[in-house]
């Protein structure tokens, strides 16, 4: 239960260590115009004395210092309070009680700041046209007509706040342009015909909004080359054709953009060769003209250099395919490997080492089951040994008893067993030299069979 206190005062310690080292760096600098500023911005009294003795211990401050000082914490001051009176403007907060609320607040009796009103007020009239604006925005982007203006200002008569025309136009303009932008992407994305923007326009005229057709035209034409691309990079591997592409276009009177669907097509086709080589090259026999002559029926099309992409993936993959370290980690883990797809050259390496690692396994197996039997023997031995020592102190104890005569019969009854347990443990020892040196025959076997 202490530790919570103990970690608050640490980390209070920490945060004031760290105060104490920027307010020493601020000293060194000597901006005394930064060190009023920094106090006025968080709140803080003027307090230039109590700074210069700060200082006084890291440098000498310059004569004019009180004057930069108080130029500082003037300009920090102001910013403390405008920055909370546009947080109040931004939302929609009346000025009088925004104002009153705040030199109220625990955070200024605390600190005992000194208010600024007008300080405030200049923020809360930037942070209130900051609101129109927004609203402005997001009645344009939304397609609202610039009309709703009066819905706003009524709203701002409702409130009793301040209402900023000018700010709500800005923001409509610019939500207005937006929507234009947006209705441009829609329609190239889903492949609609720029003719279309005629509806579009008569629609927002009649409900009294603003048409700006060049932002819709440019919108729609950046978009329409991604249109394009895109079905030319769907038809590579659904069989469908250009040409049917374009009479659809066409009949819809949409622009056709035959370049960029066929640089976007050929693309993906080189894609897929290429991944079929690589798919195929891993394990997979060369299955170029099978894949050529079945590509109508899977959908794909064979361009001018599908053979050269299919077969310079499939023989790197193969490459990589074919080699001892593959083959012998499959023998290994006993997975097949098709040792038929290789280069002939190489396959009767390949079966060697694919074969060393099934037998590895099997020397592991009996490498573990002989370190095992060592093991088993070694407790053994020292189970032996200690019954042989037990034995030997009873031993010593009848001999040496005091109460009455060593019997004779304990005796040669503890030496037999003491002699039971040495033999015992030298029978053990025997055992567990023999399980060593089967598992270090083992283990060079294994050396051998592991690849170089």
């Amino acid at each position: 239960m202490r530790l919570v206190p103990l970690l608050l005062t640490l980390t209070l310690t920490l945060a004031g260590c760290q105060s104490t080292m920027q307010r020493i760096a601020d000293c060194k600098t000597g901006d005394w115009r930064a060190i009023g500023q920094k106090d006025g911005a968080a709140g803080e009294k003027a307090a230039f004395a109590e700074r210069k003795d700060f200082c006084d211990d890291h440098t000498a401050p310059a004569a004019d210092a009180p004057a930069r000082y108080a130029d500082g914490w003037t300009a920090g001051n102001a910013d403390f309070w405008s920055s909370r009176g546009n947080s109040d403007g931004r939302n929609a907060l009346q000025l009088s009680a925004g104002w009153e609320s705040r030199a109220a607040s625990e955070e200024v009796r605390k600190k005992g700041t000194p208010p600024s009103r007008a300080a405030y007020e200049a923020g809360w009239t930037q942070g209130n046209s900051a609101h129109w604006e927004d609203l402005g925005r997001k009645d344009g982007t939304s397609g609202q007509p610039l009309t709703a203006r009066e819905g706003a200002r009524s709203q701002a008569a409702a409130a009793n706040i301040r209402y900023d025309d000018s700010a709500y136009g800005a923001g409509w303009q610019a939500g207005n342009r937006t929507f234009w932008e947006d209705a441009g992407y829609s329609d190239a994305r889903s492949g609609v015909p720029d003719s279309e923007f005629k509806a579009r326009a008569a629609k927002a005229r009649a409900a009294g909004v603003q048409v700006q057709e060049d932002v819709y035209r440019t919108a729609w034409n950046a978009e329409l080359i991604n249109y394009w691309r895109k079905l030319g990079t769907q038809d590579a591997t659904s069989g469908k054709e250009f040409g049917v592409r374009k009479r659809e276009a066409q009949q819809r009177g949409l622009k056709v953009l035959e370049r960029d669907y066929i640089d976007a097509w050929e693309r993906r086709l080189a894609d897929y060769w290429r991944q079929a080589g690589e798919q195929d090259g891993f394990g997979q026999p060369y299955q170029l003209e099978a894949r050529v002559a079945n590509a109508s029926r899977d959908g794909v099309f064979v361009i001018h250099n599908s053979r050269a992409l299919y077969k310079e993936a499939w023989t790197a993959r193969n490459a990589q395919y074919c080699t001892p370290a593959n083959a012998f980690e499959w023998g290994r883990t006993s997975q097949p490997m098709a040792i038929e797809v290789c280069q002939p050259p190489l396959q009767g390496m390949l079966q060697r080492a694919y074969l060393n690692g099934g037998e590895y396994t099997q020397v592991r197996i009996r490498y573990e089951r002989a370190n095992d039997r060592a093991d088993d023997f070694q407790r053994r031995v020292r189970d032996e040994r200690r019954r042989m020592e037990r034995a030997e102190r009873d031993i010593r104890a009848e001999r040496e008893r005091k109460d009455k005569p060593p019997s004779d019969e304990t005796i040669r009854r503890l030496e037999a067993e003491r002699r039971d347990a040495e033999g015992d443990m030298r029978r053990a020892e025997r055992e567990r030299d023999e399980a060593r040196r089967s598992a270090d025959r083992h283990y060079r076997e294994m050396d051998a069979l592991r690849l170089p």
